[in-house]
């Protein structure tokens, strides 16, 4: 092989590689492995699986969505071209000191402690593990309106959210599971003794 292709066949290698880590980089919280603030992305909730559960917006509003990763999700809120407010959650189990804030709450919504944070923003802990929170752009919105807006949010499904951590049994393939029990062999009932024909008779010597 002459030097000059080695240098071709190196250089190209060496751009494929470049090219694969730069595919693979916006992809990396997306994969089984690694970890989220020291914590297994497989005990992480995928930030997509979170978007269902945003509030619905009203006519002439838009819920447009600004980032997703591994244990977090954000929208805008817009009414026409302003935008009203910031929405997300987030998977607080990759964040004790965001858990911790909570401790001191004096308020609450649907039983979970609800703080206000600055002039701005509102947040909820629901069922101490994902925070919901509100912060106002521009104008502002009242406390009032940030927690109408956090109460919007699907609360419940989100309370019963769980990682998807792949650990559901798979159906096994053809012949590969447990061996079949077949029902016992019937048993055959001996036949009744038919009587003796004329081509089957013994015959008996005459006295």
């Amino acid at each position: 092989m002459s030097r000059t292709l080695r240098w071709v066949l190196g250089l190209l290698l060496v751009a494929g590689l470049l090219i694969g880590a730069f595919l693979y980089l916006p992809f990396r919280s997306w994969l089984p492995g690694g970890t989220v603030g020291d914590v297994s992305t497989r005990l992480v909730v995928n930030g997509p699986a979170f978007n269902p559960l945003f509030p619905k917006p009203h006519p002439g509003e838009q819920l447009i969505f600004t980032q997703e990763k591994r244990g977090f999700s954000q929208a805008r809120l817009k009414e026409g071209d302003t935008v009203k407010a910031l929405l997300s959650i987030s998977d607080v189990i990759t964040s004790p000191a965001t858990r911790a804030k909570f401790s001191g709450a004096t308020q609450e919504l649907r039983e979970w402690p609800l703080v206000d944070q600055g002039s701005q923003a509102s947040a909820l802990l629901v069922a101490d593990r994902f925070q919901v929170k509100v912060i106002g752009q521009g104008a502002g919105l009242t406390p009032e309106d940030r927690h109408d807006l956090i109460n919007a949010f699907d609360l419940k499904a989100l309370a019963a959210l769980k990682p998807a951590t792949g650990s559901e049994p798979r159906a096994l393939p053809a012949g590969k599971g447990s061996p079949l029990k077949l029902p016992p062999p019937r048993r055959q009932q001996a036949a009744a003794p038919t009587a003796p024909t004329a081509k089957s008779a013994v015959l008996e010597p005459a006295a």
